[in-house]
């Protein structure tokens, strides 16, 4: 193999494993994503927003989520992450559970099944971000 050759070769493998760093937060598959105590207590805005609109999310927005609340199967065009303030809500994703409390992430990929409910006592607070 000449000089060139190796040179290319070398630069297309190292730009492969930059990109796979880049993209493996696109989720081309359907696997939810899942961090216990990613964020300090209490939760911060200001560091979710800069975290993940670094990941190239949109702008992170609280919604409130009233005790009982539940949403059953459905699907979304766009990668999801949430953190909570307040509360406890658990998510079935791709057929896996999970129970999200304040200061862990969660990623669900488009096009993946999920369902979701509040099983805090009172009111969750949920910090949402999208993207396409």
């Amino acid at each position: 193999m000449d000089k060139f050759t190796r040179v290319v070769v070398c630069t297309v493998m190292a730009v492969s494993v930059m990109a796979g760093a880049v993209f493996a937060d696109s989720h081309g598959g359907n696997q939810p994503e899942f961090t216990k105590d990613k964020f300090e207590l209490p939760i911060s805005l200001d560091d979710v927003k800069e975290v993940w609109t670094a990941r190239g999310y949109s702008i992170p927005k609280v919604k409130p989520y009233a005790h009982g609340w539940s949403r059953g199967e459905h699907t979304y065009e766009m990668s999801v992450l949430i953190t909570l303030v307040v509360g406890r809500v658990e998510f079935i994703i791709s057929g896996q559970r999970f129970v999200v409390e304040p200061g862990d992430e969660l990623l669900y990929p488009a096009h993946a099944v999920m369902s979701a409910r509040n099983i805090y006592d009172g009111t969750s607070e949920m910090v949402e971000s999208l993207k396409w």
